[in-house]
């Protein structure tokens, strides 16, 4: 059975509620707390040292009694927060909420004319004038060991000329403030002097002085080889194939590039698959490679969903919106199995209650001989089990470092509470827990690349070429 995989990134924004500030935050807070004991797949597991949990529990309730809107976002997130699970939590307009803001935003001490005359004379390959769609950014090395990026000019009334939003770290990383000013902390790459990447937010940076290396029609194709889906030969024996997504919308992309590139796929001594930044999506984005990259057998964790009303609706709402000739059957069989078993796991596994199910895989007649796998942390979700289902091939290794680890509770969905908030909840338990968790740890790396790795698709193909 082919699952599908949700995740959502928390680099938003606090949104700006359309709620009724007469609204009860205790009503709500009971409503969450209700709907996580009855219906999340996780509780049981999760609250085994139950009296933290009760403790807790009892605390954010009596705060919630006096909370307006601005605590209440605080205490429900608290509250979702301390189940650890990244396919749960608590937002708005299909949002969730983000940590507390940093309050003083800091500001660099600085001549603003004076940057802009010199800036021009600088030798050092960071320093500059940058931008993108939101911001002009100046880059200034602050000390011997960091480089500050401060706001030159900005689309957001919040954030002020020589307010600091980013700071380079001498070991590869990065701390950059979000609107709310919550600081992400993740890796950065600077790409021909010319372009500067902060991967783990997606942001990218474009040097305007001084004069960058590449000229406007190389970086604007820079960029889309950053953020973009394509498949290419690299060198005559090795081909790359980038997937920044695994979304349902994208399914058609990826499976038409797949299909249009099989002479690649048969005819390429090795493979390279970029997954770094996929937060993932569906599963039945990657069943066009599997030919090309897995054994004759697929060893899949089994999962056993929580029967509710909750997801029996969420299902038949999504039979709605099929076209009229779909074939519904199994679809129908589910939600008949779910109703007869309402508040108890079923598992769905065609060959009984097992902890797992094998897939069987038509193997192509010519693949690759080598295959890497390039993931990060932000490497997420669906695009994880991926990783997860490739490892069991002899011919593929993961190459860079742990990915997001969002895979334990998983086919979440969003539910309205009262007053405007939502929960997003997972409706199925991977089999494999408590003795093999993924969450918050992600799927490790086969080679880990450190920081000064700063080319990990040339350093792929040196290591499979050389």
């Amino acid at each position: 059975m082919k699952h599908l995989f949700f995740f959502l990134s928390a680099f938003f924004p606090l949104s700006l509620l359309a709620q009724d500030n007469t609204c009860s935050c205790s009503q709500v807070m009971e409503k969450l707390i209700t709907k996580i004991e009855t219906e999340y797949p996780g509780f049981a597991h999760k609250t085994i040292d139950y009296s933290s949990y009760k403790t807790l529990k009892n605390n954010l309730l009596n705060q919630s009694h006096a909370a307006n809107n601005e605590a209440c976002r605080r205490i429900l997130k608290q509250y979702t927060d301390f189940f650890k699970d990244p396919h749960l939590w608590v937002g708005t307009n299909g949002t969730p909420f983000s940590a507390p803001g940093n309050t003083e935003i800091q500001s660099l001490e600085i001549d603003l004319p004076d940057f802009k005359n010199k800036i021009n004379q600088t030798k050092d390959e960071y320093e500059g004038i940058w931008t993108n769609e939101n911001y002009v950014f100046g880059v200034k090395k602050t000390g011997s060991i960091e480089h500050t990026g401060f706001i030159i000019d900005s689309k957001y009334p919040q954030w002020k000329s020589k307010n600091i939003k980013f700071k380079l770290l001498p070991n590869g990383t990065f701390e950059y403030a979000l609107l709310d000013g919550t600081i992400k902390r993740g890796d950065y790459r600077l790409l021909d002097k010319s372009i500067l990447y902060l991967e783990d937010v997606s942001v990218t940076l474009v040097k305007q002085t001084p004069k960058p290396v590449l000229n406007k029609l190389q970086i604007e194709e820079k960029i889309r080889a950053l953020n973009g889906f394509y498949f290419k030969s690299v060198t005559p024996k090795t081909a790359l194939l980038k997937l920044p997504s695994m979304e349902q919308k994208y399914l058609a992309t990826i499976d038409s590039l797949i299909e249009n590139n099989k002479s690649l796929l048969e005819n390429s001594e090795n493979l390279i698959i970029d997954l770094r930044g996929n937060p993932g999506g569906t599963t039945d984005s990657y069943q066009k490679l599997l030919p090309y990259i897995s054994g004759k057998i697929i060893r899949n964790t089994g999962a056993e969903f929580l029967a509710t009303q909750t997801y029996i609706d969420q299902l038949e709402k999504y039979k709605k919106t099929l076209d009229q000739n779909t074939d519904t059957k199994g679809l129908d069989a589910k939600i008949k199995v779910l109703k007869e078993h309402l508040g108890n796991f079923v598992n769905f596994n065609k060959d009984g209650d097992l902890p797992y199910y094998d897939e069987k895989v038509e193997v192509a007649s010519k693949s690759p001989k080598h295959i890497i796998i390039l993931a990060n942390k932000m490497t997420g979700s669906s695009a994880e089990y991926f990783l997860f289902i490739a490892k069991q091939s002899k011919k593929v290794k993961i190459f860079g470092k742990p990915s997001y680890g969002a895979l334990d509770y998983g086919n979440a969905f969003l539910t309205d509470l009262d007053c405007g908030y939502q929960v997003f909840l997972p409706t199925y338990r991977a089999l494999r827990l408590p003795d093999y968790p993924i969450d918050n740890i992600g799927i490790q790396p086969d080679i880990y690349l450190e920081n000064t790795v700063k080319d990990w698709v040339t350093f792929a193909v040196d290591y499979l070429e050389n």
